[in-house]
């Protein structure tokens, strides 16, 4: 027990402290004071930080939420390593290739290979033709020589067409195009080779003949339709104006060519007279170079039915018994 009383007696002794630790000891808490309030000026800072972002992402656009929306619902895709996306841009082009970039990249291609014929067969001629690339009908596109003449070719189309919307895979399939056409013309007879120059010809001149009949008509419009005294629009289609044609054929004098026709017997006699007013303004168009065209006579009525491909919009008038 007097031990137990001694321990508290020192316990409770009090300390007694200068006046110089008074001052160590004030200062010490000052400057942890000091620390504490840089601390909490800190935090409400960091608060009004996140306070702001908060307000940005409650503030956002309704195109953009729309879109994060749209892109939580999209199904998850399978992993995809960062480099390999980074290393594999992908190139999106603009538009497919249109119907007349396609025929300036085969016209060119023609100009650069070698040509069976020869319109002007002069020794320069002749010379720069069989200095130009050949292809070996008798070895695949993908084999050489064919191979090394393709590759050589391609760089060319490429330097030539680069800026358009012919990509190399574009340009590469219309260079076997021409390789197919040319492997394949070599082993037709003489005669499937004249009754493809006889289609060729045949199509040449339907779209000679839309083009004109076409402009006839829109520059003729009134005069046209006065004559009919209807309008005649929406009537002009290919497919309306496409006649059976015969191959070329001598007169009977056998001085000129001529073309027989038999014409659809779907179409009204109001459209064949339409049709044949349409082409006299056109011939008139065509002035002096009007003698050069192949004289069309009429034979024979078929009995073809409508085209499916005529438009809605084609008049009713124009169809025999209103079909």
């Amino acid at each position: 027990m007097t031990n137990t009383r001694r321990e508290r007696a020192i316990a409770l002794r009090p300390v007694e402290i200068t006046n110089q630790q008074l001052m160590e000891i004030l200062s010490t808490v000052r400057a942890d004071m000091s620390t504490v309030k840089g601390q909490i000026g800190n935090v409400e800072q960091t608060l009004t930080n996140m306070n702001g972002r908060i307000g940005v992402l409650a503030t956002t656009s309704t195109n953009t939420i729309s879109a994060i929306d749209s892109l939580a619902r999209t199904p998850l895709a399978a992993p995809v390593r960062a480099e390999l996306t980074v290393a594999a841009p992908v190139v999106i082009s603009n538009h497919e290739p249109t119907h007349e970039e396609s025929n300036a990249v085969y016209a060119h291609i023609h100009n650069l290979m070698w040509k069976p014929k020869l319109s002007l067969r002069t020794p320069e001629n002749i010379l720069a033709n069989n200095l130009k690339p050949r292809w070996d009908t008798n070895v695949a596109f993908n084999k050489s020589p064919n191979r090394e003449i393709a590759e050589r070719l391609l760089s060319n189309l490429e330097h030539r067409f680069g800026s358009s919307s012919m990509r190399r895979s574009d340009l590469r399939k219309r260079l076997h195009t021409n390789f197919t056409s040319r492997t394949h013309r070599e082993r037709m007879s003489d005669d499937e080779i004249a009754e493809t120059n006889a289609l060729t010809r045949r199509a040449a001149r339907a779209d000679d003949n839309e083009c004109r009949r076409v402009l006839a008509y829109k520059d003729n419009k009134e005069a046209i339709d006065l004559v009919m005294l209807r309008d005649c629009a929406n009537t002009l289609q290919k497919a309306v104006m496409s006649d059976g044609e015969s191959a070329d054929e001598m007169d009977e004098d056998g001085i000129k060519h001529v073309i027989h026709i038999v014409q659809p017997g779907w179409r009204s006699d109001e459209c064949n007279r339409f049709i044949a007013l349409v082409d006299t303004y056109a011939v008139q168009a065509m002035g002096s170079s009007a003698n050069q065209r192949i004289r069309r006579i009429t034979t024979s009525v078929s009995n073809s039915a409508v085209p499916d491909n005529i438009s809605p919009n084609f008049p009713r008038w124009a169809l025999r018994d209103g079909l």
